[in-house]
């Protein structure tokens, strides 16, 4: 199996994760890959096909345009979000914009992230972009710029975007910032605001690449 063939897999196997965890719905939220072999050429998920059975070979192959090496594939409508994204980050290797329910109400009532975990201390400084229009260059905008903050960005009306070294690790981190808004909602229906990490610990997690 040649090494894009291993990359369309793993968008998929991906794909099938957070589509039973809720997190993509069966035509919303976008998953790509940079190509690490070649130099102009991305994977990511098609538009409007049903995400809960995506196959290897359903995944579009673009350049940094945006155009697709296949005419009758159509990349998602969200492309030139995630290719201004590996343009402004070039040890960006994977986009996640999902559209996790908790992360998506958060951005809604434009809250944050409080440093309540380890897993929670990555995405204490994640910005909320305002609605945009799909794949526009607001969008693209705003996001590149929250991401200079945080691997996350709430995007206001429209979900959550994750960055990650690997595709691996952009799933990962999806997971995770949805379960810490999770915690922090429960605390706040336990009728508390939840106790959170002492700055000089959040201090020690930023210096060592954690945070």
């Amino acid at each position: 199996m040649s090494a894009e063939q291993e990359l369309r897999q793993e968008i998929v196997s991906v794909v099938d994760e957070l589509y039973e965890l809720g997190m993509i719905t069966p035509t919303g939220g976008n998953v790509s890959v940079r190509i690490l072999e070649e130099d102009d050429a991305f994977l990511i998920t098609p538009t409007m096909l049903y995400k809960g059975g995506l196959k290897p070979e359903d995944i579009v192959k673009v350049n940094r345009k945006g155009r697709s090496y296949e005419r009758r594939k159509r990349p998602s409508i969200e492309t030139k979000v995630h290719l201004a994204v590996y343009e402004a980050y070039p040890d960006i290797e994977a986009v996640i914009h999902s559209h996790a329910k908790l992360c998506t109400a958060l951005g809604l009532i434009s809250g944050s992230i409080l440093p309540i975990s380890m897993d929670a201390a990555p995405f204490v400084n994640t910005q909320i972009v305002p609605y945009c229009l799909s794949g526009s260059p607001e969008l693209c905008e705003g996001v590149v710029e929250a991401l200079k903050h945080s691997p996350a960005a709430l995007l206001q009306c429209h979900g959550l975007l994750i960055v990650g070294w690997t595709l691996r690790q952009a799933a990962n981190r999806t997971m995770a910032i949805e379960e810490v808004v999770q915690v922090m909602l429960a605390c706040r229906l336990f009728g508390k605001e939840p106790a959170t990490l002492p700055p000089e610990t959040l201090e020690l997690l930023r210096a060592v690449g954690i945070a």
